[in-house]
């Protein structure tokens, strides 16, 4: 395996090239790669923020005691490699978490899948690359979805015979407990999310009430498990809240953000907006899909002006609109005094295969049914203000990009006076850029730079390649491609490689 680090000065000139040829100005002044073999498992990428990035994977090398080595780089933001490690784990163990905060990367191992068994954490110090091993025994047989670390505080998070339950473990005083107020007859976890300025942390609940009304709980704890809060928002009507985020309590009230639908609906007809205050009073408000300007902004243009036109039709009638969307819920940002939330729009994807054979009656064929994925249509960006009035809206059109993981495809950055939309795949970058009063500065595209003009790119992951933020206005995308470099004499070379390219808006 050999490293490839290029300079920033001919990544930055191709950036130029490329941004001039795109619409906007989509810049990579740095990339890495690491050439790996065809047998090869991809790298993990997890962003230390300032610090730079950590990359990890579990190598096929075996030790003679039955360990295997897992293998650990450290690169800065320059995409300088700063060290790179092996570490010996058990070749039984299987990795089922891992989370960064503030300097320290914990990831999470299991032997097997049963949900009986003991978990093992490794805490790593990003800048050093000294760990601590962290034994975490089961105290209930939780089948993991959620995996957060706030400061020495490690929150474990998922179900329990189909009902919610949250563990917490210290790692100073390396004592693990169940949290009180989860476990609930009719819940599940919808995100727990740490709010690293006082190491207090939220669970977002969605729970039946009584009245067989699906509602969304926010429950708040410090970092030594105590419940702060517990506040069930209170829909309206026939309401069920379907999905939501949470921004960080300020010190007066937090602003939560998601979906609604009808009773007994899996879809989503529109957005809710809430606040909510200590004493756990509560606003709410309400935005069908059809309340948005832009929603229909992926489709082509002639389409999307019939949809507008028929539902403007319904409207004047006194017809009801019913638009059905799966959405999920991926961010809910603080920026001043707005707030931006990031939906996407998807669908699970089955297909069919058969096959004949002979029975006792003769032949038969028989049609199986298979998952094949989720397809992303759109993205959408929406912008309210702290009342919960909605203040603008745009979407982002996905190409029915396929995930087997319902991941997020968009990501977001607010800078000072705009926020740009980034999203990746099949080696090319899309960027679209909001002003801070809603009117679009700039949709770009650009290819994925490679660091040679004699390379070209062959074939690239599609399930691999991905975008993320990482810090300040920069973004950074990884995956695999198979390039082939043919020089001046003629002759060609080919190689498998795993990338890295730092991106931002210029």
């Amino acid at each position: 395996m050999r490293n490839w680090i290029y300079t920033s000065f001919i990544l930055t000139l191709l950036s130029i090239v490329f941004s001039t040829l795109a619409v906007g100005q989509i810049v990579q002044p740095e990339r890495v790669e690491i050439e790996i073999d065809n047998n090869s498992d991809n790298y993990v990428v997890v962003s230390a923020e300032e610090r730079g990035l950590m990359l990890f994977r579990e190598t096929d090398a075996r030790q003679k005691n039955g360990t295997r080595l897992w293998e650990f780089i450290y690169y800065d933001t320059d995409l300088n490699e700063k060290w790179k490690r092996s570490y010996e784990l058990n070749s039984l163990l299987s990795l089922r978490g891992y989370d960064y905060d503030r300097g320290q990367l914990c990831i999470l191992f299991q032997k097997g899948q049963y949900q009986d068994k003991a978990l093992e954490m490794i805490n790593l110090e990003v800048a050093s690359g000294d760990t601590a091993y962290h034994f975490i025994r089961r105290i209930v047989p939780v089948n993991l979805e959620f995996f957060e670390i706030i400061g020495q505080t490690v929150v474990l998070g998922g179900n329990v015979n189909y009902r919610p339950v949250v563990v917490h473990y210290d790692m100073l005083m390396r004592k693990i407990n169940v949290l009180p107020g989860i476990y609930q007859e009719n819940g599940e976890i919808i995100d727990i999310i740490p709010n690293k300025r006082d190491n207090t942390f939220d669970v977002l609940i969605a729970e039946i009430t009584p009245e067989k009304v699906k509602t969304v709980t926010l429950k708040a704890y410090d970092q030594y498990s105590n419940l702060l809060q517990s506040a069930p928002l209170k829909p309206q009507g026939r309401r069920n809240l379907l999905d939501a985020q949470v921004t960080e309590f300020d010190g007066q009230k937090q602003f939560l953000a998601g979906t609604y639908g009808p009773k007994r609906s899996r879809y989503s007809r529109g957005l809710f907006v809430a606040t909510l205050s200590p004493s756990g009073e509560q606003q709410m408000r309400y935005y069908s899909y059809a309340d948005l300007e832009n929603f229909f902004g992926y489709m082509r243009e002639r389409r999307e002006e019939r949809v507008k036109r028929r539902l403007e039709k319904k409207k004047q009638e006194g017809r009801k609109i019913r638009l059905n969307y799966r959405m999920v819920v991926h961010e809910l940002i603080a920026d001043g005094d707005k707030y931006i939330m990031l939906g996407e729009a998807y669908y699970p994807k089955y297909n069919s295969y058969y096959y004949s054979g002979f029975g006792g009656y003769g032949s038969y064929r028989n049609n199986n049914m298979y998952f094949d994925g989720y397809r992303y249509t759109h993205a959408i960006a929406v912008c309210f203000d702290k009342k919960g009035e909605l203040l603008w809206d745009h979407a982002f059109k996905l190409d029915n990009a396929k995930s087997m993981q319902l991941k997020q495809l968009v990501h977001v950055n607010s800078q000072e006076d705009r926020v740009v939309l980034m999203y990746s795949f099949d080696g090319e970058i899309t960027s679209k850029v909001i002003q801070d009063n809603g009117q679009v500065e700039d949709v770009a595209t650009s290819e994925v730079a490679l660091p040679r003009p004699e390379d070209e790119v062959r074939k690239n992951d599609k399930e691999v390649f991905g975008i993320q933020k990482w810090y300040d206005e920069y973004f950074y995308v990884h995956g695999t491609q198979d390039i082939r470099s043919v020089a001046s004499s003629g002759f060609s070379s080919s190689r498998k490689v795993f990338f890295i390219n730092k991106v931002a808006y210029n």
